[in-house]
This record gives structure tokens, C-alpha cells and sequence, in this order.
């Protein structure tokens, strides 16, 4: 049994699970697990093998209900299903996995923070909890991954497809902690990412019934007793359809003003303080969370001069420092600022038409050169790169499991090459060697980009992607089908094709300012799931 959570380490990056969890109103859980694997080479080369029978016997013993699982894209596994007769009930799960599959998801330690906040109308449950599903977190009897297996499993997890599901009864509403969607406060999703750390938070709006009956016989009263004082009103009065009219307004406007007061207390605490931005200000937290940028081909200190002003010009980062690589890996960084939590470190490559591998390297060596230059610890970062400086920055989150990299963005990267590099004509009219390192390495077809290529099959999903493409002009260098390849990889990623030259595109104003938007406005903390 224990195949199956090593199946799941090894290669993640072709493994679907989905947990679909549907309460009730006497408060039952109705828990349905989908588990499916499709067929990758490790698989293979390893000799293991899908023994969905014994699995399928296993879940039944657990008092699960199985069905097969197929899908258009080629995934083949099981669906388990059972209804537990309350939440508490459901902690059970924990003790089953252990033994069962995917008891590597629900770690025996995990723990649930709950917190209750009472309301007039609603009384708030506010879950929150972490899910770690790093590797060093894994214990499982028997099995001791090193060396070389551990870094394949390392690789493959992070491109694990997880989400969790929760569907609740109506009158209930829930939300994700950044606040309700009035499109499905019914439902809320999170996907869930191998490899890292996974804040979740959910809140319950359950109402209070006590308030809501109290609510409604105490109107119906009022409104009893305000018809019978204004029909003996009308009676006395001399003027029984002036008073008519006026009488009908007065209720009226009583009425809604009764309407208004409850619509806004529930609007409270419905959307309260501690989530009334939806999500938070990323800039408004004091970790340390350093950028750095990286230029493509020919490009200097320069190319991220314009990006680092515009958000300093607008209080979202700072030019933190400038970091510069020589061809023996030596940096020399000059640092900048020593306030800012955002700051933006720019690199530039003293030999900027250099291979695939060096730039890689290279951006390895500024990152830890300037972090111990700083003297400050950090554990997260952005990353962005222009023209081939994106592909180099990809290249590095494909390879690095240090640091957590939150969000990463690339304007016009050729992550597939460009076939302009086979001629060097996009190097020739500048006077560059065509035979250089770095346009041998923009070939479609070169070993730097067909080794970059073989490892994107494990990116991790948990890195947040702005990728831009740019289609202006009568040149254009790049193929969208290029600079937009990490869509065939990731789905935690958005895509902009914008009508500028790719020489020019990382520097126009709505560019900036859609960048500045997506790396300092908003934190990935909580994993949300956009709801379509």
C-alpha cells in the first residue's frame, strides 16, 4: 500500500487529486476523493505499477463506496465516496489515510485553528490551518528517499494538480478568507500545491436562527400594531385621504428604513474588518520580499531602470540595489536602499551573450551575494526577466529548492526559442556575434533549451506567472506560442499579449502598471481559486 503515496511523490507532475466535501443540514459530511494517475516514463523506469484492485478493496474496508475514474486528458483512477455523520467524525480520516492512499496529504500532526466571532445575524466560524507538503514532512514507514530519488520527487510534486472542495447547505455562506463571492457563497475551492507550505482559511456564515425568528415575529407585531393605530388615526381625522397619503409614506419610509438597518448590520459582519480588502495589501506586510530582474540578450543595467522608478514613484518598491556578474561568477553588488521590504534588485551580466547555463548560474550568485551583502534573511521572492532573462529566471526556479518564488513574471520570453536565432537575425543588425552563446541557446532546438524544456514538466505550480507577449509593430521576435509556453505547464498563471515591439513592451506605462498590480498589490497567502 505504501506504492501509493511514493507513486504520488515521484511523479506528481501527473497525478489529479480532487477532495469534494458536501455538508449537510443535520450538519453530516459527504466526502468524495478522486484519485488518478496518468502514464508517465518514470512510472516506467521505475517498474511500478497501478494496483487499483487492492486499493479499491482497501477504500471498502474503510466503509468508502468506489467507482472507476477516466477523463478526455487521459488521468485513470478511482473515486471513493462516504458520508460522515458529523465534522468531528470526519478527523477520523486521518487514522485511514495512514494506511491508505494519500495519507501523505492529511500529515498526523495537522491542526485546526477555529475561532468563533458571534454576530447579530451570523455567527462567523473562521477555520485556519497549514497544510505542508514538503517532502523533509514526509514520514512513512519503510521508506527513505536521497540523493538522487529525492530530488526527482522533489521536482515532480511541485507539479502536483490538488484542490480541495466545499460545498455547504443554502442560508449558509462561505468564503475562502478574501472575501465572499456573491457568484457561489455556496462553494469555495482552494488548490492546493506539493512541494511548500499551504495557508488555508475558510469562514463559515452561519445564521443565528434565535435572531432571525425574533426579527420576524417582533415586525409582524409592529407592523400589527401600526396598522391598527393608523386605521383608528384615519378614522378621527378630518381629512381621511390627506391622511391616507401621508400615513402610507410615513410606513413606507419606516419600513425601509428598517430594511436599510438590517441590510447593513448583516453587510457587516458578513465583511468584516479583518477581511474587508478581500485580500491583502502584500506592501502592507514587513516580511522581506526582494525582486529580482533580469535582462535578456545585449541588455544592460538599464532595462529594468524605468520598471524600478515607476514603482518607487508610486510607494510599491524601491531600486534596492544593483548587482553586477562578472564571466568568473564574481558579483559586485551596490545596494541601494536599506529601508524597503519590496526592494527591486536589478543583475546585469558583464558578458550579455552568455549560454543558458551561465545566466542561470549567474543569477544563482547575485541572489546570494546580495542576500549576505544585505544581511537580510528572506525565504521568498519574485522574479522577473526580460527577453531571454525570463527563460534564465525560469531556468533557475526549475533547479533551485531554497527559496519560496511567490510570483514570477516575463515580458516576450522565448521559453521555445525563436527560429530568427537559427539565422542571427535578431543579433545581426545590431553588430552582434551571431555565433554567440546565448543565440546558439535561443535555437528552438538547442541543447540548453531542450534540456530547459524536459524539466518544465515539473514547474511548480505554487509560482504565480504574469507572462506578456508582445505583438507590435512589423517585427515581431518572438511567437506568442514562445513567450506564452509556461500556459501548457501551469494553470496558476495569467497571460497578456500587448500591442508593443519586444524591445519596448517591458517598459511601456500599462505594462508597468498591470506588473505593479500583479507583484505588490496582492498576496498569494491564501491559495484562492478564481470562480468563473
Amino acid at each position: 500500500m505504501l506504492v501509493f503515496p511514493f507513486l504520488f511523490l515521484l511523479i506528481g507532475g501527473c497525478v489529479r487529486i480532487e477532495y469534494d466535501a458536501t455538508v449537510h443540514y443535520d450538519q453530516s459530511v459527504t466526502l468524495e476523493t478522486t484519485y488518478a494517475f496518468r502514464d508517465h516514463p518514470v512510472m516506467k523506469l521505475l517498474n511500478l505499477r497501478l494496483d487499483w484492485d487492492t486499493w479499491k478493496q482497501q477504500a471498502n474496508d474503510n466503509g468508502y463506496a468506489t467507482r472507476d475514474y477516466s477523463s478526455e486528458d487521459d488521468y485513470e483512477g478511482m473515486v471513493l465516496k462516504k458520508t460522515f455523520d458529523n465534522v468531528d467524525e470526519l478527523q477520523n480520516i486521518k487514522e485511514e489515510w495512514k494506511t491508505g492512499p494519500a495519507g501523505i496529504l492529511v500529515p498526523p500532526d495537522m491542526e485546526f485553528d477555529v475561532q468563533k466571532e458571534e454576530g447579530i445575524w451570523f455567527d462567523s466560524y473562521v477555520l485556519n490551518t497549514n497544510l505542508d507538503l514538503r517532502l523533509d514532512r514526509i514520514e512513512l514507514p519503510g521508506l527513505n528517499l536521497s540523493g538522487s530519488p529525492k530530488q526527482l520527487a522533489e521536482r515532480y510534486v511541485r507539479q502536483a494538480d490538488i484542490r480541495f472542495n466545499l460545498t455547504v447547505p443554502t442560508g449558509v455562506f462561505v468564503e475562502d478568507g478574501t472575501g465572499l463571492d456573491l457568484r457561489s457563497m455556496k462553494h469555495v475551492e482552494w488548490q492546493v500545491y506539493g512541494g511548500r507550505q499551504n495557508n488555508m482559511t475558510l469562514v463559515a456564515h452561519v445564521p443565528n436562527v434565535k435572531a432571525w425568528i425574533i426579527t420576524v415575529v417582533a415586525f409582524v407585531v409592529v407592523s400589527l400594531a401600526s396598522f391598527f393605530i393608523w386605521r383608528k388615526y384615519r378614522q378621527n381625522a378630518g381629512d381621511p385621504n390627506k391622511t391616507s397619503i401621508r400615513s402610507r409614506l410615513l410606513g413606507v419610509l419606516i419600513v425601509v428604513l428598517a430594511l436599510s438597518i438590517i441590510i447593513v448590520t448583516v453587510r457587516e459582519e458578513l465583511t468584516t474588518e479583518r477581511k474587508a480588502e478581500a485580500v491583502r495589501q502584500a506592501a502592507q506586510t514587513d516580511e522581506f520580499i526582494p525582486t529580482f530582474a533580469v535582462h535578456g540578450l545585449l541588455g544592460t543595467d538599464r532595462t529594468f531602470l524605468r520598471f524600478s522608478q515607476f514603482m518607487e514613484q508610486r510607494g510599491l518598491a524601491k531600486d534596492g540595489a544593483l548587482c553586477t556578474v562578472s564571466t568568473e561568477s564574481e558579483v559586485d553588488c551596490v545596494i541601494n536602499d536599506y529601508s524597503s521590504n519590496r526592494p527591486i534588485v536589478r543583475i546585469e551580466y558583464e558578458d550579455a551573450e552568455a549560454s543558458l547555463n551561465n545566466q542561470t548560474k549567474w543569477l544563482n550568485a547575485a541572489i546570494e551575494t546580495y542576500k549576505a551583502e544585505r544581511n537580510k534573511s528572506f525565504e521568498r521572492m519574485y522574479l522577473i526577466g526580460h527577453s531571454m532573462g525570463g527563460v534564465a529566471a525560469a531556468n533557475y526556479i526549475l533547479n533551485q529548492d531554497k527559496y519560496l518564488i511567490d510570483k514570477f513574471v516575463s515580458f516576450d520570453s522565448p521559453f521555445a526559442g525563436t527560429r530568427l536565432a537559427n539565422f542571427g537575425l535578431s543579433a545581426s543588425n545590431f553588430g552582434v556575434n551571431t555565433g554567440s552563446a546565448a543565440i546558439r541557446d535561443l535555437s528552438p532546438t538547442s541543447d540548453g533549451l531542450v534540456a530547459f524544456q524536459s524539466k518544465l514538466e515539473t514547474w511548480p505550480r505554487s509560482v504565480q506567472v504574469l507572462s506578456f507577449a508582445g505583438r507590435g509593430g512589423e517585427f515581431n521576435l518572438i511567437e506568442p506560442s514562445s513567450s506564452l509556453l509556461l500556459e501548457d505547464y501551469t494553470n496558476n498563471i495569467t497571460t497578456e499579449t500587448v500591442p508593443y515591439d519586444h524591445f519596448s513592451l517591458h517598459r511601456k506605462t500599462d505594462v508597468l502598471r498591470d506588473t505593479g498590480r500583479f507583484l505588490y498589490e496582492y498576496t498569494n497567502e491564501f491559495n484562492p481559486v478564481e470562480t468563473n
